[in-house]
């Protein structure tokens, strides 16, 4: 989960603080890879947002250098991209944001990812 200052910045949720490439384990394993947000606030996407924007997708890809982007695609054709930098320790996730410049923190289970940031929750599901 990944939000930004605007509307735009409180629907998308991603990122992080440097990781030891691909070492980077949840308690399942890797969570290298692609996630795609499910719900946000507990709700099945598309989700309308506060703005009139509807968030039809989102999608997380968290990379073996410590990397991750984060694109959101909204109903009107258009899309946003944040990218930064993730570390993991057990099951707690910490995304620094190169994007806008915070920090947030998630957890992962298996192949869920739950972020949290500015009172927004979004739930992921690895592909």
């Amino acid at each position: 989960m990944r939000y930004l200052t605007s509307i735009l910045t409180a629907v998308v949720l991603a990122t992080a603080t440097a990781c030891n490439s691909s070492d980077a384990v949840s308690p399942s394993g890797s969570v290298v890879g692609t996630w795609n947000l499910r719900t946000l606030n507990g709700q099945t996407l598309p989700v309308a947002l506060g703005s009139g924007a509807v968030l039809d997708a989102e999608q997380l890809r968290l990379n073996n250098d410590g990397s991750y982007s984060d694109i959101a695609s909204y109903s009107d054709g258009t899309s946003f991209t944040e990218v930064g930098f993730y570390d993991i320790n057990n099951n707690l996730i910490t995304f620094q944001d190169q994007t806008d410049g915070i920090s947030y923190t998630g957890s992962v289970s298996g192949d869920v990812l739950t972020e949290s940031n500015n009172g927004f929750v979004g739930v992921y599901q690895r592909n």
